[in-house]
C-alpha cells in the first residue's frame, strides 16, 4: 500500500507560464524574476526565445517594429498569468503594456471558443434545462387551483374535528 507522500508525489501539478515582453530582459532582470518566481516554487526562467521582427506585434499591438522576447517558467503552486504580471512589472518597474505573462492553461480571450468549451451557463437558450409550463408553477391560474387546494384542506379539517 502506497503512502500519503507517495500519493502526494504521484498528484503534484505544474503549471507553464510565459513572459513575452518587447525588451530583452537584462541578467540582472532575470535574476530578480527567478528570485521572485521561487515563492510559485517555480524552476527559474528558460532561455530567451526571440520572434522576427514584426511591423505589430500580436500580443503588443501598441507598439510597431519589435521583436517579442518569449520566457517560459514553470510553477507548482498555482498563479494567474496576470497576478504575476502586476508582481513583475511592479517589482522591475516596466510600463504597462510592454510585459505579458499568460499561463497555457489560461483562455485566450482573443481565440474563438469551440461549442464543446463553451460553460453550461453560457447557452443563452438553456437548451439543456427541462421544459417547464409556467401556468403550473405561478400566475393567475396557479393561484386559483392553490385557493381551492387550501379551501378542500379547511373543510377536510373541519369535517375531522366534528
Amino acid at each position: 500500500m502506497k503512502s500519503f507522500t507517495q500519493y502526494l508525489t504521484e498528484t503534484k501539478n505544474t503549471w507553464i507560464f510565459k513572459i513575452k515582453t518587447i525588451h530583452e530582459l537584462s541578467d540582472k532582470q532575470s535574476d530578480r524574476i527567478e528570485k521572485h518566481l521561487m515563492k510559485y516554487d517555480s524552476n527559474g526562467l528558460g532561455a530567451a526565445k526571440k520572434t522576427i521582427l514584426q511591423s505589430t506585434p500580436r500580443d503588443f499591438p501598441a507598439f510597431k517594429g519589435y521583436e517579442v522576447y518569449i520566457y517560459e517558467f514553470e510553477t507548482s503552486l498555482p498563479t494567474t498569468g496576470s497576478q504575476v504580471q502586476k508582481e513583475i512589472g511592479n517589482m522591475l518597474g516596466l510600463a504597462q503594456g510592454t510585459l505579458l505573462v499568460k499561463g497555457e492553461h489560461e483562455i485566450d480571450a482573443d481565440e474563438p471558443v469551440e461549442e464543446s468549451d463553451k460553460s453550461i451557463l453560457q447557452d443563452e437558450e438553456y437548451s439543456e434545462a427541462e421544459e417547464v409550463n409556467s401556468e403550473e408553477l405561478y400566475g393567475d391560474k396557479y393561484n386559483t387551483s392553490f385557493v381551492q387546494e387550501l379551501l378542500k384542506l379547511r373543510k377536510e379539517k373541519e369535517k375531522d374535528n366534528e
